[in-house]
């Protein structure tokens, strides 16, 4: 049987991230996330029935995890409901904890309206099979080897080196190639002779910074954010996922950090999973975040609050609303500079938005500098590598 890969969801779009690779009859999966609309939240797992190289969805070997976004680990439960035995989710010590966090948060009995996705133990099965390893140490397994590296993007995130047979496959996961506040960019080793990248590509048909429009000086998002504070007393961040409040209360408080807003009082309030989220960074990164409180009925309503909820988890009445949805991700050039960095004898674009386009400015760009095994993928159709 020939080597493939197909995206099962996360290919020509962004959200339900999941891969399937099959490679010297072994069967791996890469993420397993979901998308925000109701009709079609899920990748299409039904896909897998249908290959020769699966019997069940019990012949996966395992999954591996790239990073805790719900367009990545957001469709494990119903995933693992689907296996008759356990077998490995494979991660970060970050991940394992925000993953427990965030999936919990979307069992039926939360109590979080819009988040109620899946039964409790559907939840408590796919969290009991997370199992976090170190940081660049090649691990092996029976039939294959992985090791994982620092993918930056958020704190945890990495990118998966997986070997089988002599055979090199490299999953980025979403990356960053510079340094955020928040993480540090992706940290990788010199691969001599990987056979195929697939590197997440949300930038790959846009050249434009979203760090600079984001986060950066002058006009930027987050400048105007606080700003926003002088206009109003109260303001309610309300966010989609719970590692994107993280993220805002990092960012935040690193930036009042920065002013002389101390002497204003402003304080920046969470909710309690985000709250979670900041103890394991403040425990593992040895940080106190000065700014942060978790909310409750009791601080509720202070003037000058930073308001940073889940949408629609909690109740504000006369508080000025603002719905962020955001991820920062890597640059066109650092996609650029990764492809030609490694030269694998394949590589499949993913996770980009777009139509697919053999002669967009990146195919083009790449050309001219001497590669041209670069290909851009479509959800559901089969890669022969």
């Amino acid at each position: 049987m020939s080597d493939k890969f197909i995206s099962l969801g996360g290919g020509n779009e962004i959200g339900a991230s999941c891969y399937y690779l099959h490679c010297d009859g072994n069967n791996f999966i890469f993420d397993a996330g979901m998308r925000y609309e109701n009709k079609r939240r899920y990748p299409s797992f039904s896909e897998l029935s249908k290959l020769e190289e699966i019997d069940t969805l019990n012949d996966i070997d395992c999954i591996f995890l790239s990073h805790a976004h719900y367009d990545h680990n957001g469709g494990l439960p119903l995933l693992v409901s689907k296996l008759s035995t356990n077998k490995e989710i494979i991660c970060s010590e970050y991940i394992k904890k925000f993953s427990e966090i965030q999936l919990n948060i979307l069992k039926k009995h939360s109590g979080i309206p819009n988040y109620s996705l899946y039964e409790d133990i559907c939840v408590d099965r796919a969290t009991g099979m997370l199992t976090s390893y170190p940081l660049e140490k090649r691990i092996d397994k029976k039939n294959y080897s992985f090791t994982l590296y620092k993918s930056g993007h958020i704190p945890g995130a990495v990118m998966t080196l997986l070997e089988v047979n002599g055979k090199k496959i490299l999953y980025t996961g979403d990356f960053s190639d510079r340094d955020f506040p928040l993480v540090e960019k992706y940290s990788l080793p010199k691969i001599e002779d990987l056979d195929l990248l697939i590197v997440n590509s949300t930038s790959a048909f846009k050249k434009d910074d979203t760090w600079e429009t984001t986060w950066g000086n002058g006009e930027s998002r987050v400048i105007n954010l606080i700003k926003r504070i002088f206009l109003y007393n109260h303001l309610n961040i309300e966010i989609n996922q719970v590692s994107n409040g993280l993220e805002l209360a990092i960012l935040i408080n690193n930036e009042l950090e920065k002013t002389d807003f101390k002497r204003l009082g402003i304080t920046i309030f969470v909710d309690e999973p985000i709250a979670k989220m900041l103890k394991i960074v403040e425990e593992k990164e040895g940080k106190k975040f000065e700014y942060i409180e978790i909310f409750n009925e009791k601080n509720s309503l202070k003037n000058n609050g930073i308001y940073i909820t889940l949408k629609k988890s909690t109740r504000l009445d006369k508080v000025s609303k603002l719905h962020l949805n955001y991820s920062l991700h890597e640059t066109y050039d650092g996609i650029k500079e990764l492809i030609l960095k490694l030269k694998p004898k394949k590589t499949l674009i993913t996770h980009y938005q777009g139509k697919e386009n053999k002669e967009d400015i990146l195919i083009k760009e790449l050309k001219k500098e001497g590669y041209e095994n670069c290909e851009y993928v479509i959800n559901e159709k089969e890669y022969i590598y």
